[in-house]
């Protein structure tokens, strides 16, 4: 008779990364590699009953595309954002999303029904990929932010190998601390001068996009590759333009890093981690604002004379910085990072 072997059970994990602008979901293997991925606009499901049911279904459409069963599925990680709170399953405030006191969770798990329902976790996005960045990384830093921009700016702890979600799971939310209280840009959760309506993607865009309003010169690169109109300026555009060295498009970059540089600054003076870490599609074009960030940073902090200062990177360990919130979502049932 022969010997038996141990033969190894396929795993996978979906991750549910849903955003401002898009929900992405995609199936991971236990290698923190994506098997298959799609997304849906978010203003197509944003009623609540709507994101469930098309989380829902999503999922189900991945899973019959990849010829994984239900059994495979480890666990489920929907990233959220805003305050997640762990103990009721309620999104109690998302304000890019129009949620207050949503029972998100209880309407997952009714909707996904027997086997998933008990497999399902949620947790605030920039949580999700914080830890995702940071096991999938293999980071050594005891204490580690992660700070994603996006439609918003959202931002993940990690102190000694722990999530720091505060006494009502709203902690790390850095795109609403203000810097411009007396006339700053009214923000949606009811504050003026939010950094995330100074720094984040979209408010690139919008300032992209205002400044060739305002222009009278309209002979340059975002002109041309835009085909004169502003509104079809997207980050992609935006980033090409900067490469091409249109001046309009490096006078706009150059606003937007001063209020990145900003918003860090405060991260470094409030926490001194060991490493802030920038994650969301933007940062595919790191090496064009990455050096003159840094040096903002460096000459502002209070520890700008220190023998040691935090170290600000670009996520890197997921390849494609768009996956990082999937993945991240994926593996929030491994637990703490």
């Amino acid at each position: 008779m022969g010997a038996h072997r141990n033969v190894h059970k396929a795993e996978y994990r979906i991750g549910v990364d849903v955003g401002g602008t898009n929900i992405a979901v995609g199936i991971v293997d236990d290698h923190y590699r994506i098997v298959t991925k799609t997304s849906v606009p978010t203003r197509d499901a944003a009623a609540p009953e709507e994101m469930v049911e098309a989380i829902m279904s999503t999922c189900r459409q991945l899973m019959q595309q990849a010829r994984v069963s239900g059994d495979e599925i480890v666990s489920i990680g929907i990233g959220v954002p805003g305050t997640a709170n762990q103990e009721t399953g309620a999104v109690e405030y998302a304000n890019n999303l129009g949620f207050t006191d949503v029972p998100f969770m209880p309407m997952i798990r009714t909707a996904f029904g027997e086997p998933l329902r008990g497999v399902i976790h949620f947790d605030n996005d920039a949580n999700a990929a914080a830890i995702g960045e940071y096991l999938a990384g293999n980071y050594r830093e005891k204490s580690f932010i992660m700070v994603t921009i996006g439609t918003g700016i959202g931002g993940g702890i990690i102190y000694n190998g722990r999530i720091v979600r505060g006494v009502n799971y709203a902690a790390g939310e850095f795109g609403h601390m203000s810097i411009n209280v007396e006339d700053g840009v009214t923000c949606n959760c009811g504050r003026r001068g939010c950094w995330e309506n100074y720094a984040s993607a979209a408010a690139l865009i919008r300032q992209a996009r205002e400044a060739m309003t305002n222009a009278t010169d309209r002979s340059g690169a975002l002109w041309k590759l835009s085909g004169g109109a502003p509104d079809k300026i997207d980050g992609r555009l935006f980033f090409e333009a900067v490469r091409e060295e249109d001046p309009l498009a490096l006078k706009v970059l150059e606003k937007f890093v001063g209020y990145l540089a900003e918003g860090i600054t405060n991260l470094v003076n409030i926490f001194q981690p060991e490493v802030i870490v920038l994650s969301g599609g933007i940062t595919r074009a790191g090496d064009l604002f990455l050096p003159a960030l840094k040096e903002k940073v460096l000459a502002n902090v209070y520890s700008r004379d220190s023998a040691v200062n935090t170290k600000i990177r670009i996520a890197d360990a997921i390849p494609d910085a768009g996956d990082v919130g999937i993945i991240g979502a994926a593996v929030m049932d491994r637990g703490e990072a």
